[in-house]
């Protein structure tokens, strides 16, 4: 039941917006449902909501990201390299995606481009990235 309480408070507040469209509303509930669905492992639904966001809005880094996610868990690592690279190119800035990417390469033994993905992310942003989610690189690579 109380799994329950955030989408209906999200549902109220997105209601109570109506200075954002409703792509902006349809994008925002389901970002929410598919992370929520990702948490509790059930794959199918939050595919389904992070494929709907992409749908609506093609660039949506964090639309891309959970897709990458599902396909990793699901074993599928040709599509969560394609959309974890999309994501990436989109938001290179971006910590978070960039050590789970990072980290996600690191456990397909491709070191080299993992440690690519974090200088790459210290240069954008300016060591921000403390490599804290990627224990597979060496400590002189960060």
């Amino acid at each position: 039941m109380t799994k329950w309480k955030g989408a209906v408070l999200a549902v109220s507040l997105l209601a109570g917006c109506q200075h954002y469209s409703a792509v902006e509303q349809s994008v925002a509930m389901r970002l929410y449902l598919g992370e929520q669905y990702l948490q509790i492992k059930q794959l199918s639904h939050a595919e389904r909501n992070f494929r709907k966001v992409v749908a609506l809005q093609p660039n949506n880094v964090q639309g891309w990201w959970g897709l990458a996610q599902i396909a990793a868990q699901q074993g599928d690592t040709l599509k969560a390299v394609s959309y974890y690279q999309r994501a990436f190119k989109m938001a290179p800035e971006n910590t978070q995606l960039s050590d789970n990417y990072g980290a996600f390469l690191c456990t397909l033994g491709q070191y080299d481009e993992a440690r690519r993905i974090v200088k790459r992310d210290e240069k954008t942003v300016g060591n921000q990235n403390s490599g804290k989610e990627n224990p597979c690189l060496p400590d002189s690579s960060r």
